[in-house]
C-alpha cells in the first residue's frame, strides 16, 4: 500500500503545480503606454460597467479598419478587449473576463456581426477549435461575419 500512497501524492503534486501555471493576463498589458495606445474620444468607458482601469489600454492591432485594444480591469486578474471600427468609432464594443481561466479570455460580437477573441499568451491558434479564425496579434483572433 505504501507505493499506492506515493502515487496519489505524486498525482496531487503534479495537479497542484499545473494549477500554479495558469496563464496570467496578456503580457502586452505590462508594457509602457505609447501615444498610439490612446483610445479614440468616442470610446467613453466612464458609464460602462466593466471596471476598466483608466490608462491601461494598449493597442494590439489594426486590421481591416478596426482597432483592437486590450486593457486591465480593476477587478484583479481580469483583462478587457475593446474593438473600435475606425470609420464608425461610436460602434465600439468592449468586454472583460478573468484572464487566468484558460486560453480564451473574452469573445465579442460587433454591431456588424464580426467576432473577436482576446486570448492568453502562447495559445496555439492552429488548433482545430480555432478553424475559421484569423490570428492578427498574439492575443487577438478575428472571425468572419
Amino acid at each position: 500500500m505504501r507505493g499506492g500512497g506515493l502515487a496519489v501524492v505524486a498525482v496531487i503534486a503534479v495537479l497542484g503545480l499545473a494549477g500554479c501555471s495558469s496563464p496570467a493576463s496578456p503580457k502586452v498589458l505590462a508594457r509602457e503606454a505609447t501615444a498610439e495606445d490612446q483610445l479614440p474620444e468616442s470610446v467613453s468607458l466612464g458609464g460602462v460597467d466593466m471596471d476598466i482601469t483608466a490608462g491601461t489600454a494598449r493597442l494590439l492591432a489594426t486590421h481591416e479598419d478596426v482597432k483592437y485594444f486590450a486593457a486591465k480591469s480593476s477587478t484583479g486578474g481580469s483583462a478587457c478587449l475593446i474593438v473600435v471600427p475606425v470609420g464608425v468609432p461610436e460602434q465600439w464594443v468592449a468586454g472583460c473576463a478573468a484572464a487566468s481561466t484558460g486560453e480564451e479570455i473574452v469573445t465579442l460580437t460587433g454591431v456588424d456581426g464580426s467576432m473577436t477573441k482576446l486570448i492568453n499568451d502562447r495559445v496555439d491558434a492552429s488548433q482545430p477549435k480555432y478553424q475559421g479564425w484569423t490570428k492578427i496579434h498574439e492575443n487577438v483572433l478575428v472571425g468572419s461575419r
